[in-house]
């Protein structure tokens, strides 16, 4: 158990180390507030606890804040007007100038309070910086000195009876009766002895503990370390430089701090931190390349080099199907071969139809179908041939012609022939001649010719004899 005498020599020990310090009161005559107020009598106002008075630690004495009686909760806060860095809190309690021990009735007021830094005046925003779980009414010290190296602008000092039962000594109902509440620390940026040591300018929002200068809250991005000074490598960036870099073109590292990628992305990949692969239809450097349209599915390639993926069209070779088959063959993957074009020459490279002609002996689209013929060692054995070939039926159908138009004109003739012969057959037997005129006839003609021979037709003359 505390004497009194050993609490005083212990508080005043504080605060000379807290004067030595030089920490300044950011709590000074700034506003503040309490949940329940006293109300029966003015005089225990919230501000009374940020007065800079502490001598007289009575109700009576005008310097103690109390609040409301019977309440299951108690809370007061100070506004400190903005974000200062935090060295420590000091307290001190109502005692009513008796000596604080565990016969003092009002260390059991103060036994399980808290304390809590905010950016609010609500204290679930902020952070614990201190809970009572040990003390007794014999240990609990009175002024109390709480180490809190944290960034805020309120102050929060809470208790609670609000479920019950409570250890032992506990009052039944809780009450804020503070004397004094002091804030100790720095502007915010600033840390050390008089604090007139900067943070380091990586530390996040500039808050670094107050004596140490380590950062808080961390790095800004770009760096790590615990006062954030060393810069992010091995291709990380970031946040505590927790983030690997992108597909940087050369495998480069990229910004320290944005990850951006200074020379561009890798085949593949684009965006600021090339770490975006290629929509569908692009490949290559920051994915500004079209995939071929010639693909078996046209625009779909390798996103870093460019190939079709499924192969090509008909008629198409290469990588990229760019290249039109040769070599005699065509279709699908150049996979056909060209059938007998004219002079060996390629045939179209998607269908495989010959463009000038088949070879001899070949017919078909593809040239591809045989035709019987006669094959002649050279071109002019071959001329002279179909020629006489065609001149000799020429000469027969000649001939038979002729032959067929003498047989018809000897048949002509020999019918006329026949014909005079019968007239004057007629002609005769009906005339009435005497011996002398017929004499006389024979005589005019020849004495050497027959009858037979005068009356033979002159046209027997000139005819060809009959074959």
């Amino acid at each position: 158990m505390f004497s009194g005498d050993t609490v005083f020599i212990f508080a005043w020990e504080v605060l000379l180390i807290a004067n030595a310090a030089a920490y300044e009161n950011l709590a000074l005559m700034k506003p503040a507030k309490q949940l329940a107020p006293y109300t029966y009598q003015s005089g225990w106002g919230a501000d009374k606890a940020v007065d800079g008075r502490y001598t007289d630690l009575s109700a009576m004495g005008g310097q103690c804040t109390l609040s409301a009686d019977r309440k299951s909760t108690a809370e007061w806060w100070v506004d400190l007007g903005g974000v200062f860095s935090i060295h420590h809190i000091f307290i001190q309690y109502r005692t009513d100038n008796i000596n604080w021990d565990a016969l003092n009735g009002y260390t059991s007021r103060f036994l399980g309070f808290s304390v809590y830094i905010s950016n609010t005046t609500n204290k679930g925003d902020g952070v614990l910086c201190f809970r009572d779980t040990s003390y007794t009414r014999a240990t609990i010290p009175n002024p109390v000195n709480i180490t809190c190296p944290y960034h805020g602008r309120y102050v929060i000092y809470y208790n609670n009876r609000t479920h019950p039962p409570y250890p032992e000594g506990y009052s039944s109902v809780a009450f804020n009766e503070l004397c004094e509440l002091e804030v100790h620390g720095c502007l915010s940026g600033f840390y050390g002895e008089n604090c007139f040591l900067p943070c380091p300018q990586n530390c996040q929002r500039g808050h670094c503990h107050i004596t140490e200068g380590t950062c808080l809250l961390g790095c800004l991005p770009g760096y790590k370390g615990s006062k954030c000074d060393t810069r992010c490598i091995d291709r990380m960036y970031g946040v505590d430089c927790s983030r690997k870099c992108g597909a940087c073109v050369d495998n480069e590292a990229c910004h320290y701090i944005n990850g951006s990628c200074m020379k561009g992305c890798e085949k593949g990949y684009y965006g600021q931190q090339c770490d975006k692969e290629c929509s569908e239809g692009f490949y290559g450097h920051n994915c500004e390349i079209t995939c071929s349209m010639t693909c078996k599915i046209p625009g779909s390639c390798d996103k870093i080099t460019g190939g079709c993926n499924d192969g090509c069209l008909p008629g198409l070779k290469g990588s990229m199907c760019e290249i039109e088959c040769d070599g005699n063959t065509f279709g699908q993957d150049c996979g056909e071969e060209c059938g007998n074009c004219v002079n060996d020459k390629q045939c179209h490279h998607i269908n495989g139809t010959c463009l000038n002609g088949c070879k001899r002996g070949f017919q078909g689209m593809h040239c591809d179908q045989e035709v019987e013929i006669l094959y002649i060692k050279d071109r002019e054995d071959s001329v002279c041939t179909d020629f006489y070939g065609a001149l000799v039926p020429l000469i027969l159908s000649v001939m038979c012609n002729v032959l067929c138009a003498i047989r018809m004109v000897r048949n002509t003739a020999a019918s006329r022939h026949r014909q005079a012969s019968k007239q004057n057959e007629a002609s005769f037997s009906k005339t009435d001649h005497t011996p002398g005129e017929i004499y006389e006839q024979v005589g005019e003609n020849s004495a050497y010719q027959e009858l037979g021979e005068l009356s033979k037709p002159t046209i027997y003359e000139n005819i060809l004899p009959v074959l």
